[in-house]
């Protein structure tokens, strides 16, 4: 058997164990299903998030979690000069483009901001921007959609 393969093994092995604790922790508790929510949100954290939470666990702080969680609301809702910025891309953003779109939108805001990055592929292309309950949508499947609908309104005659 080829090392990759070995190795591919292992960590397979090394991955469903992590699993199969988590379910029989859940069985006994009878959380199965209520335990996906907190999986799902941990898998889609941010490295930081997870470094902070890793620390909390180490240092027997996780009981304290509500509490940071209130505190950093408190911390957020005080930021009012800083503005996040969801962006939303097909493709993750290289440093140049993150750069260009936090300047850009620095500059239309008037206010120092941070990016919320999401991958969407099913946009296509483009870029989709949310800040302060405001969209802006220039991607590609937006574009489409608008020309469907220009396409699917006509007057009723065929001109050729």
């Amino acid at each position: 058997m080829s090392e990759r393969k070995q190795d591919s093994r292992i960590e397979q092995r090394k991955l469903e164990t992590y699993a199969r604790t988590l379910l029989e922790a859940a069985q006994s508790e009878d959380r199965v299903y209520e335990d996906m929510v907190p999986l799902k949100a941990e898998a889609d954290a941010s490295p930081e998030v997870l470094s902070v939470l890793s620390s909390m666990a180490t240092g027997g702080d996780l009981d304290k979690l509500p509490e940071v969680l209130d505190m950093y609301r408190d911390m957020v809702d005080g930021e009012k000069e800083l503005v996040g910025v969801h962006v939303t891309t097909a493709i993750p953003l290289d440093d140049e483009l993150r750069s260009l779109i936090k300047n850009k939108c620095e500059a239309d805001l008037e206010e120092e901001v941070f990016l919320i990055e999401h991958v969407d592929p099913s946009i296509i292309g483009g870029i989709i921007l949310s800040a302060r309950g405001e969209r802006r949508d220039a991607s590609v499947r937006m574009q489409l959609e608008s020309a469907r609908r220009v396409m699917t309104q006509g007057s009723g005659k065929s001109e050729v």
